[in-house]
């Protein structure tokens, strides 16, 4: 079933998400939901939360070129980030048609579930590492915004109030 996405605005995308249950007992529909959510909005990473679900969880699948790259993250933590903070445009589902430069770090551990509940703790590096942290964020209550420098925010103010009054049209099913 496809959810509508939170936009910009939205209280609820600033909670802090909470883990997961290992009882959770939509688990599979929840995944298969957010896969199908993030086909249809041509997104390359969704988080429970930006369909209103504060869980721990995010979904990504991503094919550029020679990269590709699906997995489901349950209830994950980076443990630690290091290398160099590398700028690269980002976008996201929450905040529709606008990117922006922003620095993360080239590489993460990240320890997370699967869905059968094993658990696992691997590094990231470069569009892997920048996607999961994008979706990680999601589940700190953050966007990708919240990360810019002064003279992108400024920039983004205006089309941001656009996306925060929903007067931009926008692609996808969203929540009015």
């Amino acid at each position: 079933m496809i959810h509508p996405i939170l936009l910009y605005g939205d209280p609820v995308l600033e909670q802090t998400s909470g883990d997961i249950p290992k009882n959770f007992p939509e688990l599979l529909e929840l995944v298969d939901d957010m896969y199908e959510t993030m086909h249809k909005a041509n997104g390359v990473g969704l988080s429970a939360i930006q369909i209103g679900i504060p869980y721990r969880i995010f979904v990504i699948e991503a094919h550029l070129d020679d990269f590709n790259f699906r997995d489901i993250f349950i209830n994950p933590y980076i443990k630690r980030e290091w290398g160099d903070k590398v700028k690269h445009a980002e976008g996201c589902l929450s905040v529709p048609q606008l990117t922006a430069l922003v620095e993360r770090q080239e590489s993460i551990e990240l320890e997370y579930y699967d869905l059968k509940w094993e658990k696992h703790v691997k590094t990231f590096s470069g569009f892997e590492a920048r996607i999961i942290q994008h979706e990680y964020d999601h589940l700190q209550g953050k966007l990708y915004i919240d990360r810019l420098d002064k003279m992108w925010r400024a920039a983004l103010e205006t089309p941001l109030q656009l996306i925060k009054d929903r007067e931009i049209e926008i692609p996808y099913l969203w929540k009015r």
